[in-house]
């Protein structure tokens, strides 16, 4: 075998920020996408669906990030993070009653709903594919 072993990286790992609003514009465009897709098979209210849970996971991001954040900042002050994580948790209650609005009032689709709050978990999966095919720095076999 040899033992001389080129690394996996050679350059510099990505700035969080840059990540972020790389995961952020993947978000978006697989929002627009769905919707766009909605629009033409199953109509402009599956579309709006599609908006409106896609705009529901940004806010659902955001604030699992800032609640994450302030449960570490006050978990390293020392202190127990006691309202902050349940901050945390009530995340889950708000999305629920926010599915649960539109499944009980019909307004709009329950599916497209959910099918835009599952943008996040979309982008991360567009994300690693993106940078599984675009590797600067691959090895033959």
């Amino acid at each position: 075998m040899d033992d001389d072993l080129d690394p996996l990286t050679s350059e510099q790992p990505t700035p969080p920020m840059l990540l972020h609003s790389k995961l952020l514009v993947k978000m978006a465009a697989v929002i627009a996408i769905s919707a766009v897709i909605g629009v033409i098979f199953s109509g402009p209210r599956f579309a709006v669906g599609v908006l409106i849970g896609g705009l529901a996971s940004f806010a659902n991001y955001f604030w699992q990030r800032n609640s994450t954040r302030a449960i570490f900042e006050v978990a390293a002050s020392g202190d127990k993070p006691g309202f902050v994580a349940v901050r945390y948790l009530l995340r889950y209650v708000a999305i629920g009653l926010f599915v649960a609005f539109f499944y009980f009032t019909s307004l709009l689709p329950v599916t497209a709903i959910i099918l835009g709050l599952s943008a996040f978990a979309l982008a991360v999966v567009v994300v690693g594919i993106f940078s599984i095919f675009t590797s600067s720095n691959r090895q033959e076999l």
